[in-house]
């Protein structure tokens, strides 16, 4: 989608809500290398593409069923917490926005109000906007911690709306993952895939 057709896109709709990981900033590899290297060694396999969106805690739990192992409670919680300090890590040292997201971000900030919405938690989303500079561009800021279901159910998205007060059509969305995507087609938003998206100005 070229950046005037995009611009009209957006020109009737006053809240944009954003995904983070994989549509801000390239952290899917720094996620996908976390997962290995704390499941690897319990025989647990990770298909990053296929769990993409999905928060840590379910991500943990889907591979180790698909692996033939049923989690404690107790294991489980360490597992999330060992693999959030590990891409804490990495994000404080590697992070860096899209190609062409900062001039975008820079621009839709003027003339719209800028939201997210990130199966994220909170500590990694927080640290990688503070790295980027981008963390009061965002009003409000709904992580994984913040709501029961996370994508694919709508709720993440409907909590946003719950709380600047617009309609489901004065928004559009910008996903990366499938699970992104059905959450915002269950919630009546409009949704643009940035995997087919040029942020770029020129």
């Amino acid at each position: 989608m070229e950046l005037l057709a995009l611009r009209s896109l957006l020109s009737n709709k006053p809240l944009l809500i954003f995904d983070f990981d994989g549509t801000i900033a390239d952290t899917s590899p720094l996620h996908a290398d976390a997962f290995r290297q704390v499941l690897g060694p319990l025989g647990i396999s990770v298909h990053y593409p296929s769990i993409a969106g999905l928060k840590t805690a379910d991500v943990i739990r889907l591979c180790a069923r698909a692996s033939g192992q049923e989690l404690s409670a107790d294991v489980l919680t360490a597992l999330v917490v060992a693999k959030q300090k590990l891409v804490r890590q990495m994000i404080a040292q590697q992070l860096k926005p899209l190609p062409g997201v900062d001039q975008f971000l820079q621009w839709a900030c003027q003339h719209h109000q800028l939201s997210m919405a990130t199966s994220g938690s909170r500590g990694t989303v927080e640290l990688a906007l503070k790295k980027l500079g981008y963390l009061q561009l965002f009003d409000p800021l709904i992580c994984s911690d913040d709501v029961k279901h996370a994508k694919p159910s709508p709720d993440i998205f409907l909590n946003v709306l719950s709380q600047t007060g617009f309609l489901p059509d004065q928004a559009v969305i910008f996903e990366d993952s499938d699970a992104g995507i059905a959450a915002a087609k269950s919630a009546g938003i409009m949704c643009i895939d940035v995997r087919g998206l040029d942020w770029k100005f020129d």
